[in-house]
């Protein structure tokens, strides 16, 4: 009973569902193990240690990019400490990367403040015109000379000089195209210096961070200008590295130096493999510079570096838990998988494979629609993952959904073709078999078809004739032809609808029905006549076959009361014998055990008689209406001692009493009525199990009444419910101590001459029997 709780089909659906579930669980854990990384750590890293990480390295150049640009950023704002807004910019030198005040061309150089000012709007739109004019076709002293004209509105900050470009360029009659480019590197250089001057601002804003100390320790050095850059306090390389060498909490990063754009670092000092890789590639000040990086790796203080280790750890334990439920997650749908394609088809173990309605449909356009399926909900899914969900939570669910759908169509599908191999309909359901076999028809019955085949070929001819021919006369030649083919084709459908007729009459037990063969030609006249010969032939073998059973009845009956006389003799002789008050013990033994059996043998003379006659209908019956409920709980009265005795307890369920009318008539005869509830209720006696209960069961449905008597035997039940209702059947072949086997037989023959219906259903020790009768108004 355990196994079979696996195939019933509620847990099959459950299972399916609970697939679903994981995997759509198993998918948003997939996707959030990389929301989880942050997109900074692969998988693949997880097992290196944080400071192998591109996430560590990276961090790393970060702060000291970071530092070079606040310290660069210091040295061109400040002076002594404080901003310096007098300092004088070259523009062409700060575009070209250097600043060298004895090479300035004062017509070019520019007040600090003036250019962070100019910065704003009029740069942009200074710009954004010389964009428009040179992209307008026009030709360079046109684009020049509107430059000129606008260079008052344009020139808002002026050179120290206090001279315009634009009058720079009129006097040293430089080439119209030079107003231009100097107009371009001073929209360059401003916005450059306005963006590192707001960078500058937010460094200064919070100039105790930093300033404050850190885990990471860097001096980086421009070999060609000998400028450095470092938060270790000292002003040299040697000295950076000696502090390294002395402070035990120090660990080297990287030590290397880079000569004409090649790096070279020192193998000594380098964390490992990858740090030396990554920061080989990386240049801080360009192609010549001295590069030492070291850290304190227990990250005692609070810097970004830490609180990006902090992040990393954090981390590991939501990936592990992550890894655990993937494992368990698809652990439990192989399990749950391999439990659905074990059970696929299978209502009970061992059991024949069965199929469902979508089963049904053709193999291949199953597979279609199961294809179709699966790539439209796989573009559904594409669209929605290539929407903008801006909600995490919405962006979850509808993947969930869509994992959740796409499995169960998949799963199904799967499970449909099991079923179709299981049940053999794989090939047997197909179209490709149907073809298949609609040819191997049509080849068998060549003789027909290649007639049939030949009239089809002839009738297109003709009308392509008639066409080719044209006119009234083609058209008249192709109504003929047309109206031939109608009426051959109604005769064909009215032989068919004959014989149709006279199969769906003979079904129905009207054997005597004769199809009239007169007004049929061809094949349908062959079937006709067919049909005819084989209502014949069933005429007679039901004939032959009643006959039979009659003659069968009446050897019984006749036998049955030639057994009745001498029988009389022997209980009568046997009576005489017991009177005689014998002395030996052994004598009045052998005298009751005659005396049993004699009895035995006439209750089974009685019971072959009245089975025959139910059986043949030779019986008198006198139908009248019948009160059902009071009719039930008197036989049941009757009884309800023996039951006690027997250890059964008779509960009566009237299912009818919420219904109107209450009263539940029936036409019957009450005496053959009491013999069926006597056989049921005798048979409960005899061979129901002790400590259980006999329930009778009235309910009204459809017109009709239904009495059902039900019970739990001593014994499992080993015939089938047809098997019982026949002559000496029994429900245990080792049951030969009481009965006849007669009882089911007689109640069942009875129940049908009062025009009701017998039914009994057996499984395992339960037993059922159900009359059912019409209602009477």
């Amino acid at each position: 009973m355990r196994r079979q709780f696996w195939y019933k089909r509620n847990v099959k659906s459950s299972i399916y569902l609970i697939q679903g579930l994981l995997a759509g669980l198993l998918v948003l854990l997939v996707l959030r193990i990389p929301v989880w990384l942050d997109g900074d750590v692969s998988l693949s890293e997880i097992g290196w240690g944080f400071e192998n990480t591109d996430l560590f390295m990276q961090t790393v150049e970060d702060i000291v990019r970071d530092k070079i640009e606040n310290d660069q950023n210091r040295q061109l704002f400040e002076q002594g400490g404080s901003f310096n807004g007098d300092r004088p910019i070259d523009i062409r030198q700060y575009m070209a990367g250097t600043l060298d005040e004895t090479g300035f061309n004062q017509n070019l150089v520019y007040r600090l403040s003036d250019l962070i000012t100019f910065s704003g709007k009029d740069a942009v739109r200074l710009q954004n015109d010389l964009y428009d004019l040179q992209s307008g076709g026009r030709s360079d002293e046109e684009t020049a000379q509107i430059l000129m004209d606008k260079s008052s509105e344009y020139e808002t900050i002026l050179p120290v000089t206090g001279v315009m470009l634009a009058d720079f360029v009129r006097m040293n009659a430089s080439s119209p195209i030079v107003l231009a480019e100097l107009y371009r590197t001073l929209c360059d250089c401003s916005l450059d210096i306005g963006e590192r001057y707001e960078l500058y601002s937010l460094e200064e804003d919070d100039e105790a961070l930093s300033a404050a100390p850190s885990n990471l320790s860097y001096y980086i050095e421009n070999t060609a200008t000998r400028s450095y850059y470092t938060n270790m306090g000292v002003t040299s390389f040697a000295a950076a590295a000696q502090v390294v060498e002395d402070d035990p909490d120090l660990t080297w990063l990287f030590e290397g130096e880079r000569r004409y754009n090649i790096m070279v670092s020192n193998p000594e000092h380098v964390l490992s493999d990858r740090c030396a890789d990554w920061f080989l590639q990386t240049a801080f000040l360009g192609s010549g510079e001295q590069v030492l990086l070291a850290a304190d790796l227990a990250y005692p203080i609070g810097d970004e570096l830490h609180a990006v280790y902090q992040h990393y750890q954090k981390r590991i334990p939501l990936l592990v838990i992550s890894g655990i439920l993937l494992l368990v997650f698809t652990i439990l749908i192989l399990i749950l998988l391999i439990i659905s394609i074990a059970t696929a088809g299978y209502q009970q173990p061992g059991g024949e494979a069965v199929t469902g309605p979508f089963d049904q449909i053709p193999t291949e356009i199953a597979a279609g629609i199961c294809l179709t399926g699966i790539i439209a909900w796989c573009m559904i899914g594409l669209r929605v993952a290539h929407r903008q969900i801006h909600s995490p939570r919405r962006e979850m669910a509808a993947y969930f959904v869509l994992v959740f759908v796409e499995y169960q169509i998949v799963l199904l599908s799967l499970m449909s073709l099991l079923r179709r191999v299981r049940s053999g309909q794989i090939w047997k359901n197909s179209v490709l078999y149907y073809v298949v076999l609609g040819t191997q028809q049509v080849y068998s019955a060549r003789k027909s078809s290649q007639r049939l085949l030949f009239i089809y070929i002839g009738f297109v001819v003709l009308n392509m004739l008639s066409l080719v021919i044209g006119g009234f006369p083609g058209a008249m030649m192709a109504f003929a032809l047309n109206m031939a083919a109608l009426l051959y084709l109604m005769r064909d459908v009215v032989g068919n609808q004959n014989v149709r007729e006279g199969l769906e009459q003979i079904s129905k037990g009207k054997l005597d029905y004769r199809i009239n063969t007169d007004a049929l030609t061809g094949e349908s006249r062959e079937m006709g006549q067919a049909v005819n010969e084989m209502g014949e032939g069933l005429q007679d073998a039901v004939e032959a076959m009643l006959k039979s059973e009659r003659l069968k009845a009446e050897l019984i009956t006749n036998v049955s009361h030639d057994l009745k006389t001498p029988l009389t003799s022997v209980i009568n002789y046997v009576d005489l014998l017991r009177r005689l008050d014998l002395p030996e013990e052994k004598a009045r033994e052998y005298i009751e055990v005659l005396d049993h059996k004699s009895q035995r043998l006439k209750q089974l003379t009685e019971a072959l008689i009245e089975a025959s006659k139910i059986s043949s209908g030779n019986v008198e019956l006198h139908p009248q209406p019948l009160e059902l409920t009071q009719f039930v709980r008197q036989a049941c009265g009757e009884y309800e001692e023996r039951l006690e005795m027997s250890g059964l307890k008779l509960k009566i369920l009237d299912q009818t009493a919420g219904t109107q009318p209450h009263r539940i008539m029936i036409i019957a005869d009450g005496a053959s009525l009491w013999r069926i509830f006597e056989n049921l209720l005798e048979n409960a006696v005899k061979y129901a199990k002790k400590g259980t209960d006999l329930t009778v069961t009235l309910e009204r449905a459809a017109g009709e009444v239904k009495i059902t008597f039900s019970n739990i035997s001593e014994r499992p039940i080993t015939a089938s419910a047809e098997q019982l209702k026949e002559r000496f059947g029994r429900g245990d072949v080792s049951r030969q101590t009481e009965g006849f086997g007669l009882g089911l037989s007689i109640a069942d023959s009875l129940t049908r001459l009062m025009k009701g219906r017998f039914d009994v259903t057996v499984d395992a020790e339960h037993f059922s029997a159900a009359l059912t009768f019409p209602e009477s108004a």
